[in-house]
């Protein structure tokens, strides 16, 4: 595969456009389309080696263009820039960008002190109990997780992109990120939330920035993904059971067949998109994805075909959770419901009409999970269905009803803009309107009379000031009463799931006695480590690391890379200040003293003691030892020096309050 070829180049002769409406042709598969014949004869996931004729011929095979395929092909090339890898991709380029583009772009960096990464370790098992996960499993990807991020951070700067502080802007913080099930053992562990976003954007925040950033380095080294290409099966000896490349159909719907000498590396994301899956796997009325309507589980389909061990296919609790997903004609997945409401005159009812829990609490802060009897389950919406959120005329004009950060069809290339009155919704008939609430109830099918009881119940305990049935906070509350009336149904949407064929640190795929078949491997969401409940950040780190693990066990290597712009950028608070002198007070055991900070091309170069010297507790040797330790790893987050514990956190306070924020 020739390096040669520019992206644009490429890009004019392979990609296929898709507007608006048209992306109803995305390959989301129905249940009803699943059971058709013309479907089903096309669904062979294993060819023998022996009955085919090779048409093209490649090192490594890529299946799935997301982060962790993006991610595999900068590994492979900095290995080796020979390498010839091929990367095939379902989707088209409009709607490029696998689960990554519609997820919300979180990567999680624990803090690597071994001290912290056993809490860490204690926290992941936690939450992947009673699900079994191998412990050399926990154990490599949280160490990966901790300590990789100099890589992730070089690999970015390839193609103009740096990891950031989540949301908030700025280099990443230790401490800085939200630990989703506080109650679990341990949940006081460090770490950071970053975000991927070009380098000096004014803007601390991407959609899609991970996927983004990762793609724009693997183009900047060669890669020319091959989009509209359909991997339909894997071609597998049928002696020595080694797979030996895929079978593919190509966008003018000829097939053809690659062999790859090194390896097939399946990156295609779990099943989320295709519906008879969800309905087999997860048992709801009815699902859909909140993500790429091309992740239609073939990666599952064809590890199972060729023996894989399957696990994690359902968890405890669906570990990514059931979001409420609004879905609509124009889009194959769903939006996801607005978090936050500017108006409280809304609720939600289920199948009878009536409420059916506290509909107004931050579930989305624990991935869509509450604490009920000693354990943290999932919030009922995918067994109250159907479900609709009643809202009146006040709170439809506050705000859009979905958000716009998160979701596929709010995310992707071709994303709906939501108007920010729903006006324009209510227009095109996706959300129901009527002058009453018994008008209303008769619109949606439902009974008006228990629909009229629900919302006058809602506002005589909005007038007592207590929601006495579910304990919604009176403050999230107000009443529904001002006409016209409106509805949108919503279903339990998957942003992700962590189904598929087991694999281990080294990215092989394993057979149901735990061996590794020959020649395949996987990478990412397809086959996950995480099950049960899941921390924010960890599906994309996973990408990440899963999808170097399997080049490097391919090629015998791991790359190195090094950030060209100070490593400091990301991970200190002095790391996007101008170069000069900073002046402030550090106060220790004694009076305040003066501290002089001295940045040089982002980096702190010195640090002086001026006014006020003597009040300082501490040695000027311990002084010295510390200020160098801050010096040479660029880095606030360095361990105290024995004895001198209060004068070394203040100047890391001290750090923080001229260059940053104030550590909690």
């Amino acid at each position: 595969m020739s390096k040669s070829i520019s992206r644009r180049d490429f890009m004019k002769g392979a990609a296929v456009g898709i507007v608006g409406a048209g992306i109803l042709g995305t390959g989301m598969v129905s249940a009803e389309e699943s059971e058709k014949p013309e479907y089903k004869a096309n669904c062979s996931r294993v060819v023998p080696s022996q009955s085919v004729t090779w048409d093209e011929e490649h090192d490594i095979v890529v299946v799935g263009y997301g982060l962790a395929g993006a991610t595999a092909y900068v590994e492979a090339v900095t290995i080796d820039p020979d390498v010839d890898v091929a990367i095939y991709d379902k989707s088209d380029y409009d709607n490029r960008g696998g689960m990554t583009i519609a997820s919300g772009q979180s990567v999680l960096f624990p803090e690597p002190s071994p001290a912290n990464l056993e809490r860490f370790r204690t926290y992941c098992r936690a939450l992947w109990s009673p699900n079994i996960t191998s412990d050399e499993n926990v154990d490599w990807l949280t160490y990966e997780m901790a300590n990789d991020l100099e890589w992730i951070q070089g690999a970015l700067e390839i193609g103009g992109y740096e990891v950031g502080n989540g949301r908030g802007g700025g280099p990443i913080r230790y401490g800085s990120q939200l630990v989703e099930f506080p109650l679990l053992e341990g949940a006081d562990y460090r770490a950071a939330g970053g975000t991927f976003r070009p380098i000096n954007h004014s803007s601390s925040f991407q959609a899609g920035g991970c996927w983004y950033g990762m793609s724009a380095a693997a183009e900047k080294l060669g890669c020319t993904p091959n989009y509209s290409h359909e991997v339909l099966a894997l071609v597998q000896d049928a002696i020595t059971k080694h797979v030996d490349g895929v079978k593919i159909k190509k966008p003018d719907g000829s097939v053809i067949h690659v062999k790859a000498n090194k390896g097939v590396i399946l990156a295609t994301g779990g099943y989320e998109g295709n519906l008879q899956m969800l309905r087999d796997f997860n048992g709801a009325d009815t699902m859909y994805s909140a993500g790429s309507p091309y992740v239609t589980g073939d990666g599952v389909k064809m590890q199972a075909a060729i023996g894989a061990q399957l696990w994690h296919m359902d968890n405890h609790t669906m570990p990514c959770g059931y979001f409420h997903g609004i879905k609509v004609p124009d889009y194959p997945t769903c939006f996801i419901r607005q978090f936050y409401f500017n108006s409280g005159a809304w609720c939600e009812v289920a199948a009878d009409s009536t409420r059916y829990y506290d509909e107004a609490r931050t579930y989305q802060r624990q991935h869509m999970k509450y604490y009920e009897h000693g354990q943290y389950v999932d919030v009922p919406i995918y067994r109250s269905q159907p479900v609709h959120i009643i809202f009146d005329d006040n709170c439809c004009k506050a705000q859009a009803m979905v958000n716009d950060w998160l979701g596929w069809p709010a995310t992707c290339a071709n994303k709906y803009v939501w108007s920010s009155d729903n006006s324009v919704e209510v227009e095109k008939g996706w959300i129901v309107k009527a002058d009453t609430i018994e008008e209303l109830a008769e619109k949606l099918g439902r009974d008006p009379v228990a629909l009229k009881a629900t919302i006058d119940r809602f506002n005589e305990m909005v007038d007592k000031g207590v929601d006495e049935d579910f304990g919604r906070d009176i403050a999230s509350m107000a009443k529904i009463e001002q006409g016209p009336f409106y509805a949108i149904e919503e279903f339990p949407a998957l942003p992700a799931c962590s189904g598929g064929g087991k694999r281990n640190i080294k990215g092989e795929v394993l057979n149901w006695d735990d061996e590794p078949i020959p020649g395949l491997y996987s990478a990412g969401e397809l086959g996950s480590t995480v099950s049960n409940l899941y921390q924010n950040g960890t599906y994309l780190h996973e990408a990440i690391a899963t999808g170097r693990a399997a080049i490097d066990t391919i090629l015998g290597g791991r790359s190195v890379l090094k950030p060209t712009i100070n490593l400091s950028r990301a991970v200190a608070v002095w790391g996007n200040a101008e170069d000069g002198e900073y002046s402030t007070f550090a106060k220790g055991l004694h009076d305040p003293y003066e501290l002089i900070f001295e940045i040089k091309d982002h980096q702190l170069v010195d640090i002086r003691l001026g006014e006020g010297a003597d009040n300082m507790f501490m040695s000027i040797e311990d002084f010295n030892a510390f200020k160098q330790g801050l010096i040479d790893t660029q880095s606030n987050e360095v361990d105290a020096i024995t004895g001198a514990t209060i004068d070394c956190q203040a100047i890391q306070d001290a750090l923080y309050n001229v260059f940053g924020e104030r550590r909690s």
